[in-house]
């Protein structure tokens, strides 16, 4: 990531800071957005999340996901909160027009914007930008950000599980889009106590049909 010691000096400070991620949020997304809550959260910051419509029933067990503002639902409210931002992040996208009117808003606000996305062909919209299409998802990228950041001495379950739902649900159970760095990432969350079979239990024994 360009500009890190940069951004990390910026985040020295508590700051009011807006997560952000895309419409019809799945597990990487929520994932990532919750991650970087908790971890922010424990930095100092005050710290909110929003996406544009409503994340899926399955992921409901997660840790503070009650938490999330949706745009579709309150506009007003999060254009209010999104004004008073002094830094924004954009997880699990890679160009505005993902997050429809929610990006609008984003991009009239001259605040710092980071982007951390596995996506291809991000827009030049942020700033600080950890943009790597090896990736297997946005989460296990979120990992990469505390470690470049120097804090994986953070790392606690609410974290770790939020990480490991979105490498789950991404990979398709690892099934997919992995990479070597994947599972050095996984066998260290595991190392540090994430339970592999209660996450996949909570994740696809909550699905509804």
């Amino acid at each position: 990531m360009q500009h890190a010691q940069k951004l990390k000096d910026f985040l020295s400070t508590p700051k009011k800071v807006v997560l952000s991620s895309h419409r019809n949020p799945d597990g990487d997304a929520m994932g990532s957005t919750l991650a970087m809550y908790h971890y922010l959260t424990l930095k100092g910051h005050e710290v909110f999340m929003m996406v544009p419509s409503e994340y899926p029933d399955f992921l409901e067990w997660m840790p503070a996901i009650d938490k999330c503002m949706v745009w579709d639902n309150d506009p007003e409210k999060c254009g209010a909160i999104l004004e008073q931002a002094q830094l924004i992040y954009a997880l699990d996208y890679n160009a505005l027009d993902r997050v429809d009117k929610m990006g609008e808003k984003i991009k009239e606000q001259s605040v710092p914007k980071v982007l951390i996305d596995h996506h291809l062909f991000p827009d030049p919209f942020a700033e600080f930008m950890l943009s790597d299409t090896s990736a297997s998802s946005t989460c296990e990228l979120v990992y990469v950000y505390m470690e470049i950041m120097g804090d994986l001495s953070l790392m606690n379950m609410d974290i770790g599980e939020a990480l490991y739902t979105g490498i789950v649900t991404d990979t398709g159970s690892f099934k997919y889009a992995t990479n070597p760095r994947l599972f050095k990432i996984v066998s260290d969350l595991v190392s540090f106590g994430v339970n592999d079979t209660k996450v996949q239990d909570f994740i696809y024994n909550s699905l509804k049909e």
